[in-house]
């Protein structure tokens, strides 16, 4: 097929077409399917598309094709943008930075947004951005506590059953996960979980620390040392419940074989039973204890909160805010009556009281 010549109808829609949107001019197929609408599934490869393309070049114009690629430019932060960003280094990737940012879960290390963040990240100061430090911590195996929402949604639901459904995370629940993450940061969690050399011991302190407090976003300092403690005593009554297993497999050994218990394990199985049923007494009080504390503390607060509202309640309603207003003139005439009596005593009198009229009405 021949390639068509543009009528001047074509030509001055080409025209209009460009000059509406100099700045990001049409592609070429845009204008193609423009110019020749009639024409189905018409692309700027078509003869239709050169037709185009030809009049273009003789106006000295370099339409944008499919084939031709066209970078895209660096996202330019704002300032509270930067602000973010500075904030959650230590405690975020570039990649989560960004997705956090711009609200969009589907960006990856490749994404425009997420490259920008990292290069903003590389131009911050090392104090700000700790870089490969970060990353030498983590091969070397240490214990990593989530830095975003959406990590502490997944450890909370490794351990929780029926946990958190990470599609319908409430405002509430965000609250809960961020002070999560701050319970999991603080140096005394840091230095416990540390001390375990078994991931097995360190999976269920974590797991019993999670568990107590992944929905208490109110735990004062105190309160999360004594949570810390009762995983603590989780891990210990763990381990006495391993040592109690292990002898009493040495003792169905000794049965087995037709020979006398050694009394050195007995009087172990024994002194480990014994300190099994202390650290589970230990863990009951401390529960308790904290259960009891929280309560009252959030019962006062409720307390508190409703005197609060029934006040704003009352002066809201129009009969009980008049009824106030009334009952505090009626003060004020007593008062009035009051201070005209004391007047007419002697001067000695007077002084004896040292106050004025405006110093008694105004309380």
């Amino acid at each position: 097929m021949t390639q068509p010549i543009l009528t001047k109808e074509q030509e001055d829609l080409v025209i209009q077409l460009w000059n509406d949107n100099k700045d990001n001019p049409p592609s070429l197929q845009d204008l193609t399917q423009k110019v020749f609408p009639e024409i189905a599934n018409v692309d700027g490869r078509s003869v239709y598309g050169k037709a185009v393309k030809v009049f273009l070049a003789s106006r000295s114009l370099n339409v944008k094709t499919k084939s031709q690629y066209t970078p895209k430019t660096r996202v330019d932060f704002s300032q509270d943008q930067k602000d973010y960003i500075c904030n959650n280094a230590s405690l975020m990737s570039a990649v989560e930075i960004s997705r956090e940012l711009f609200q969009n879960y589907s960006l990856n290390n490749l994404s425009i947004e997420s490259r920008s963040v990292q290069e903003y990240l590389d131009s911050l100061p090392k104090q700000v951005n700790p870089g490969t430090s970060h990353e030498e911590e983590e091969t070397q195996g240490d214990y990593k506590p989530p830095k975003n929402i959406e990590r502490a949604t997944v450890r909370v639901n490794k351990y929780v059953l029926n946990g958190l459904d990470k599609d319908k995370i409430s405002a509430k629940n965000k609250k809960e996960l961020t002070s999560l993450i701050s319970y999991l940061h603080t140096y005394r969690f840091l230095h416990q979980i540390a001390t375990y050399g078994k991931q097995g011991d360190r999976d269920l302190f974590e797991s019993s620390f999670i568990r107590y407090t992944y929905d208490k976003s109110d735990l004062t300092q105190e309160e999360v040392d004594q949570y810390i403690v009762l995983a603590t005593e989780v891990v210990i009554s763990s381990n006495i419940q391993a040592a109690i297993q292990t002898l009493q497999e040495q003792i169905d050994i000794e049965i087995s074989s037709g020979n006398r218990i050694p009394m050195p394990i007995i009087e172990a199985v024994t002194s480990a039973r014994t300190e099994y049923n202390q650290c589970v007494s230990r863990q009951q009080k401390l529960l308790n204890d904290l259960k009891v504390k929280r309560s009252e503390r959030l019962s006062s607060q409720v307390k508190d909160n409703a005197s609060i509202l029934n006040l704003v309640q009352m002066w809201k309603d129009e009969d009980t805010r008049k009824e106030m207003i009334k009952m505090a003139d009626m003060r004020r005439e007593v008062l009035k009556g009051e201070i005209g009596r004391l007047s007419s005593m002697d001067d000695v009198k007077a002084r004896i009281f040292g106050l004025t009229e405006e110093e008694v009405l105004d309380g």
